[in-house]
C-alpha cells in the first residue's frame, strides 16, 4: 500500500501546482480599465470615440474599442504593465491618458474624460496631432499603416500580419474578424480582378496610408439601398498621396548553379482615378507564379462558379488543367519552368464611365525524369521491378478582362463586362519497364509513348441593366450574359509489352497504336429580370423571371494502326463517342427577404 500511497500523494501535489499555475497565470491577465468620454464645453457624453489602449514604452497596440451611447468604455483582460489610453474622434482632440495595472490596483477607472471640440480654440490647451492606429467610423475598422512597423521591401501581405484583428494563413488568404475576406481594393477599385492576394503580394507595404475592413453590401443591396444580409468581408488600401504620383514598384530576381533563375517584378503608377499596374514573374525553381485557378481569380470566374452563376472554362482533354502548379502547390517535383504576367487598368473616363482592365499571360513547363527500382520479396522467391521516364508539358493561358460602369444618370447604369480567354497545352511523355527474376531473366518488358495537343478559347460577356424607382428600395434589373467555349485537339499512344517464358524466349507481345481526336463546344445564354418591392422596414419583395439556354457538344474519334496501309485508318468505335445536349429552361420565382438583428430571413 505504501508504493500506491506514495503515488496518490505525487499526483495530488501535481494538479495542485497545476491550478496554482494556472490561477497565476490567469491572475496576470485580470486587469482592466473603464471610463466616459465627455465633451468639455456641452458636457454631455461623446458616442463613437475610438479608445486606443498602447504599451507606455514602445506605444505598441494592445487593444481598441468604441465608446457606447452612453459615452462608456471598457477594455479588459490587462496584464500588468503601464499604459497609454488614446481617445479619438473626428470631431474632437485627441486626448492621452497613463494608468498602470498591477497588483494592487487591477482596476483603473479613468472617470469623466474630458475631450474638446475641435471647432472650440482655447488658448490654454495644447494639443498635439497624432495617428491612432486604429480608429472605429462606424462599421469600418481603419488601420493607421505607419503605426505598425514591417521590415524594408516588405509587401502588404507582412504588414496585414502585424494588424491585430487580421490574420494571413500560409496559403495567402486573409481573414478580418474571423471572416475570410473575399475582396481587396486599392483606393475603393479592384486590383487584377478579384483575387485578394495579388495586391496583398505585390503592392508594398510602404505605399499604404490605411488599411480598412468593412462588410460590402452586396450589388443588389447597393442598388435597392437596404441590406439583403450578403455582405462579404473587403479590405480597402488606400494609398499614400505622395504614392499617386510618379511610378513605384519592386524588382528582384536571381541566378544560380546549374542555370537556374528566378525574377518577380511590379510596377504602379496611380493618380486621381488612373490605375495602372504590371507585374511579372519568370523561374525555373519551382518557386511560385501563376496557376490555373489564379487565371480564374483573375477573370472572376472561380467565383461565378462558386456561386453556381454558370461561369465556365475550357478543359484540356485527359490531361492536366493548363497552368496548374506554382502558386497552388500541385505538381511541384521535377523542375517547373513559370512564366506570367499582368496589367492592370483602371480609370474614370468622364464623369459617368468607370473603366476596368487587366491581361494577364501565364506558361507553365514542367520536366519531370523519374527513375523507380523495386525488390519484391516473397516466400519463395524475389523478383525485381525497374521503371524510367520522362515528361515534358507546355501549358499556356492567356486572359483579358474589360468592364464599363456606365452612369447614364441617378436612376438608371449599364454595366458591360465582357472577357475573353486561350488556352494552349503540349504534353508528351516516354517511359520504358522491365520485371526480372532472382537470376536477372525478363518476365515481361514494355514502353510507352504519348503526346497531346489541346487549344481552345472561351468568350463571356455580361450586360446589366439597373434601374432604381424615386422609392427606397424599388428597383428594377436586367441581366443577359452569354458564353461561348471551343477547344479542339489531337493526342498519340504508342504502348508495347513483350511477355517472356522461364527460358527467356518470347511467349506474347501487345501493342496499342492509335491517335484520336478531339472537339467540344458550348454555347449558353441567360436573360433574368428582377423587381423589387419594399414592403415593410428594411424588407423587400423580389419577383423574377428567368430563360435560359445552352447547347454543348463533345466528339473524340479514336483510330488505330493499320499496318497494310502504314496510316491511322482502322476506326475504333469502342474509344468513339459524339455527344450533344441542348438544354433549356423558363423560371419565375417571388421572394420575401428580411434581416432582422444581423439575421437573414427569406421566404
Amino acid at each position: 500500500m505504501r508504493p500506491l500511497t506514495i503515488l496518490i500523494s505525487r499526483l495530488f501535489l501535481l494538479i495542485v501546482i497545476l491550478i496554482l499555475f494556472s490561477s497565476s497565470v490567469f491572475s496576470q491577465r485580470d486587469g482592466n480599465v473603464k471610463g466616459i468620454a465627455f465633451d468639455s464645453v456641452a458636457d454631455k457624453p461623446i458616442a463613437g470615440a475610438t479608445v486606443t489602449l498602447l504599451k507606455k514604452k514602445d506605444s505598441s497596440l494592445v487593444s481598441f474599442t468604441m465608446t457606447d451611447i452612453k459615452g462608456s468604455f471598457n477594455l479588459d483582460r490587462l496584464g500588468d504593465g503601464e499604459y497609454r489610453l488614446l481617445l479619438t474622434h473626428v470631431n474632437y482632440h485627441n486626448r492621452s491618458l497613463f494608468f498602470s495595472i498591477d497588483d494592487k490596483n487591477k482596476v483603473s477607472d479613468l472617470g469623466k474624460t474630458l475631450m474638446h471640440d475641435l471647432a472650440q480654440v482655447l488658448q490654454e490647451v495644447t494639443v498635439t496631432a497624432e495617428a491612432p492606429p486604429v480608429t472605429l467610423i462606424g462599421d469600418t475598422i481603419q488601420y493607421n499603416a505607419g503605426s505598425f512597423k514591417t521590415p524594408p521591401n516588405a509587401n502588404v501581405e507582412q504588414l496585414l500580419k502585424n494588424m491585430p484583428g487580421l490574420k494571413v494563413e500560409k496559403d495567402g488568404s486573409i481573414t478580418a474578424q474571423g471572416q475570410k475576406v473575399n475582396r481587396v481594393l486599392v483606393d475603393g477599385k479592384e486590383f487584377f480582378g478579384t483575387d485578394p492576394k495579388i495586391a496583398t503580394k505585390n503592392l508594398p507595404a510602404d505605399a499604404v496610408d490605411k488599411v480598412q475592413a468593412y462588410d460590402r453590401l452586396s450589388d443588389a443591396a447597393q442598388l435597392t439601398g437596404i441590406d439583403d444580409g450578403n455582405s462579404e468581408k473587403t479590405l480597402n488600401l488606400k494609398l499614400k498621396k505622395e504614392k499617386k504620383k510618379g511610378l513605384f514598384g519592386k524588382v528582384n530576381g536571381g541566378v544560380g548553379t546549374d542555370g537556374r533563375y528566378e525574377g518577380k517584378f511590379n510596377l504602379n503608377s496611380f493618380k486621381g482615378a488612373r490605375q495602372l499596374s504590371a507585374i511579372g514573374v519568370a523561374n525555373n525553381t519551382n518557386a511560385e507564379g501563376f496557376s490555373f485557378l489564379d487565371m480564374l481569380n483573375f477573370s472572376g470566374e472561380l467565383s461565378r462558379m462558386q456561386r453556381g452563376g454558370g461561369g465556365s472554362v475550357v478543359i484540356s482533354g485527359d490531361n492536366q488543367l493548363p497552368g496548374m502548379g506554382g502558386i497552388n502547390g500541385q505538381n511541384s517535383t521535377g523542375i517547373n519552368t513559370i512564366r506570367g504576367g499582368g496589367v492592370n487598368y483602371n480609370n474614370l473616363i468622364g464623369s459617368k464611365t468607370d473603366f476596368t482592365s487587366n491581361f494577364f499571360y501565364n506558361r507553365f513547363s514542367p520536366l519531370r525524369e523519374t527513375a523507380l527500382e523495386r525488390n519484391y520479396l516473397l516466400p519463395d522467391s524475389s523478383y525485381f521491378y525497374n521503371q524510367r521516364s520522362v515528361t515534358s508539358n507546355t501549358n499556356d493561358s492567356y486572359r483579358l478582362n474589360l468592364g464599363a460602369d456606365i452612369r447614364l444618370d441617378s436612376f438608371h447604369s449599364l454595366k458591360i463586362s465582357p472577357s475573353l480567354g486561350f488556352q494552349r497545352a503540349e504534353n508528351s511523355g516516354a517511359s520504358t519497364y522491365t520485371t526480372m527474376s532472382a537470376n536477372g531473366q525478363a518476365s515481361n518488358r514494355g514502353s510507352t509513348l504519348n503526346s497531346s495537343f489541346t487549344e481552345g478559347f472561351n468568350f463571356r460577356n455580361e450586360i446589366l441593366f439597373r434601374k432604381k424607382f424615386r422609392q427606397k428600395g424599388r428597383t428594377f434589373s436586367l441581366n443577359f450574359q452569354t458564353t461561348l467555349n471551343k477547344s479542339e485537339g489531337d493526342a498519340s499512344l504508342l504502348s508495347v509489352n513483350n511477355f517472356f517464358s522461364k527460358s527467356g524466349s518470347s511467349i506474347r507481345n501487345d501493342s496499342i497504336n492509335q491517335v484520336n481526336i478531339n472537339d467540344g463546344e458550348l454555347w449558353s445564354y441567360n436573360l433574368r429580370g428582377v423587381y423589387t418591392e419594399p414592403v415593410l422596414k428594411n424588407a423587400l419583395l423580389e419577383v423574377s423571371v428567368g430563360k435560359s439556354n445552352s447547347l454543348s457538344t463533345a466528339a473524340k474519334t479514336t483510330y488505330d494502326y493499320n499496318p497494310l496501309s502504314g496510316k491511322y485508318d482502322r476506326p475504333n468505335r469502342l474509344l468513339t463517342n459524339d455527344f450533344s445536349n441542348i438544354y433549356g429552361y423558363t423560371n419565375a420565382g417571388l421572394k420575401l427577404g428580411a434581416v432582422r438583428n444581423n439575421f437573414n430571413i427569406a421566404m
